[in-house]
């Protein structure tokens, strides 16, 4: 056996479907076992996929074990002169095996290896090449300076970002997403630790290779998609966290003395200053952006009232003494109006809180011209005032997007913006799919991937152009998503293409005799990538503003009449302890009547759409709930939920 690849896995069974699809192709004719490791999915992942694959070797765990340890217990079966740890949200080339192999065999020293890395955007993974984490170099990523100075060799010491991507390296660091050991040192390393929880067991790995005289290397010959769907952002605080515990178990295994508490100092510091930031990038964004906004919009109406004093008016005061009060006003005024036109709706989009300003300076010169004749001081004050606060905050985002403290959102999904890479038969096999998921209507058409296809098939299903003019189709047709089928084209071909094409794209992903589609932007599962949420009603920011609207008022008038559910309902106690939860925003009065991954994500329901509470047995069967689950996400209405609300108030109680 030449082999043996190990994949752990945790509720991403789509995924991971595709990951097995790109390395059964890949295995060709060499000796190579698979041995899947589920740390307890909840997901059916097992059943859905031993049958697929029954050329795999399945290990189901009864309880989550942990990355390390799953992994530990593939290796006690393995055969292979090789191990290949690789992680279940990849796709992998036809030839990656045969060239790792080949390096392995022309490079002795060789003791482990990693791959270039690219994203499902196409975009380079910087960990796949990564420095010993020194104090110094763990010092400037946990503060930032890394990515600020992405190719400085001072102080992007642990993700090299100086090393051409493009050319092989002797490395400290590989990334256990993929990572290709000869087994004889995996043994006497004896895999993983498992003292680490998340993050650092691939560090401490590829130290102990080194320690046994071994070199890791990066190898950039091979190309591999790598979603990271599942992993942690990494610019939060928890991913700080859980870098500086990886970081601390492997300063104690491996330092001891003044060095190690040296080490613990430098990623102290780094903890707090990250903290610190975190803290006011969390205050700016999320809870301070109103007030931030309001200050620009005060300052902006006071500097222009005394521009128009000094230079208009050559110094002469308005009559009114109320500024402050006036101003303050008309900012709160500005800013709600900004709102319910969409100024908070998409952070990332500068123009459209742009947009969103006019209707505050039109609802301004509103409410000016209903003020008391002697508290009128100037039109143009109020004009300019609020164009002069709309160019300040629209300049205030850019500023936050300059300085990724504004992520960005999820794209706008429109009706036929989707397009299918691939054979008639294979996008007969993807419209089927999105039949299934209740969103027919984005597909726009096919772009047909070979010169030769059969003329009926042209027929009925014209394709829009040539893979060779996909970039001229995104532009000219404005497509949001492109689905790549793997069959026809190569997985190899397919990585490469999405490496030269636009990233404001979602590129997809269907391998060959799968049953589903993945995609770059999933965070959850792959199932999301089949029905993506923006063109459902209940996911406009609109909708979502007057579901939560009607939770909050229903809960309101619910609680002002607490005493009477004792009377009418059926679980007087149920209904106000519900009213509470919906009124912290714990639940929902109205959802779906059962879970639905690929539907946008609601809180957990008091009574269905079905109109009965969530434990009730409902009368139609899984698939017509699930099509009256699309239907209300598709064309919800406030209203709806309000009628539901009022019909079955007895049911509220639960």
């Amino acid at each position: 056996m030449l082999i043996s690849i190990i994949i752990v896995n945790y509720n991403v069974k789509y995924f991971l479907e595709q990951c097995l699809c790109s390395v059964k192709k890949s295995i060709n004719s060499l000796a190579i076992e698979v041995i899947v490791v589920d740390n307890c999915s909840n997901d059916d992942s097992i059943n859905y996929l031993q049958p697929r694959f029954p050329w795999v070797t399945f290990v189901a765990n009864e309880n989550n074990v942990g990355f390390a340890k799953a992994n530990n217990q593939a290796l006690d079966i393995c055969k292979g002169k090789y191990i290949l740890y690789l992680n279940p949200d990849t796709i992998v080339p036809e030839d990656c095996f045969e060239k790792c192999l080949h390096f392995f065999e022309n490079n002795q020293s060789c003791g482990a290896l990693g791959v270039r890395m690219v994203d499902g955007s196409g975009t380079f993974l910087p960990e796949s090449k990564r420095g010993f984490p020194s104090p110094a170099a763990s010092f400037f990523k946990l503060t930032g300076l890394a990515e600020l100075f992405k190719h400085s060799k001072f102080f992007n010491q642990y993700a090299l970002g100086y090393l051409d991507e493009f050319s092989n390296h002797q490395v400290d660091v590989l990334a256990g997403a993929f990572l290709m050991a000869r087994k004889t040192i995996i043994d006497q390393t004896k895999g993983f630790d498992e003292a680490f929880f998340m993050y650092g067991e691939d560090i401490d790995l590829s130290y102990q290779v080194q320690q046994l005289g071994y070199l890791n290397y990066y190898f950039s010959e091979c190309s591999i998609l790598h979603f990271k769907g599942e992993s942690t952002k990494k610019g939060s605080l928890n991913y700080v966290k859980m870098f500086y515990k990886a970081m601390s178990i492997f300063v104690e295994k491996h330092y001891s003395g003044s060095k190690a508490g040296f080490f613990r100092l430098f990623i102290q510091i780094a903890i707090v200053l990250r903290a610190c930031l975190s803290v006011v990038k969390t205050l700016i964004v999320k809870s301070g952006l109103p007030l931030l906004d309001a200050s620009l919009t005060f300052g902006a109406l006071l500097a222009i009232r005394n521009f128009w004093i000094e230079q208009i008016r050559h110094g002469k005061p308005f009559a009114p003494d109320e500024f402050y009060i006036i101003f303050s006003v008309f900012t709160l005024i500005f800013l709600l109006s900004g709102a319910l036109s969409g100024m908070y709706d998409k952070l990332d989009k500068p123009s459209t809180t742009f947009s969103a300003s006019i209707s505050g300076i039109i609802v301004m010169l509103a409410a000016y011209s209903l003020m008391p004749e002697h508290m009128r001081f100037s039109r143009a004050v109020v004009v300019f005032g609020g164009i002069s606060a709309a160019f300040a905050i629209t300049l205030f985002r850019y500023l936050l997007i300059a300085f990724n403290w504004i992520e960005p959102s999820d794209k706008e999904y429109k009706f036929q913006q989707t397009a299918v890479v691939g054979t008639p038969a294979e996008y007969e096999k993807v419209e089927a799919l999105f039949k299934h998921s209740g969103i027919e209507e984005r597909l726009l058409g096919r772009i047909n991937v070979s010169e030769n296809e059969l003329t009926f098939y042209q027929k009925e299903k014209p394709s829009i152009g040539n893979i060779k003019d996909t970039k001229v189709l995104i532009e000219k047709l404005n497509i949001k998503e492109l689905i790549f089928c793997e069959g026809h084209l190569s997985y190899f071909l397919i990585i490469q293409m999405i490496q030269t094409l636009p990233k404001n794209v979602s590129y997809r992903f269907m391998g060959r005799g799968s049953q589903s589609i993945v995609g770059s932007d999933s965070k959850a599962t792959a199932g999301e990538t089949l029905a993506s949420e923006g063109f459902y009603h209940i996911n406009e920011p609109y909708h979502k503003r007057m579901k939560r609207a009607i939770d909050v008022v229903v809960s309101l008038a619910l609680i002002s009449i607490w005493p009477v559910h004792f009377f009418w309902a059926n679980n007087g106690w149920g209904i106000c302890k519900n009213m509470f939860k919906v009124l912290f925003d714990q639940a929902t009065w109205v959802g779906y009547t059962q879970k639905e991954p690929i539907l946008p994500k609601l809180k957990p329901s008091i009574i269905t759409c079905y109109g009965l509470p969530n434990d009730s047995l409902h009368p139609l069967n899984q698939e017509a709930k699930h099509h009256l689950n699309i239907q209300y996400a598709k064309n919800y209405n406030y209203r709806t939920d309000f009628r539901l609300i009022l019909r079955n108030y007895k049911q509220l109680g639960g």
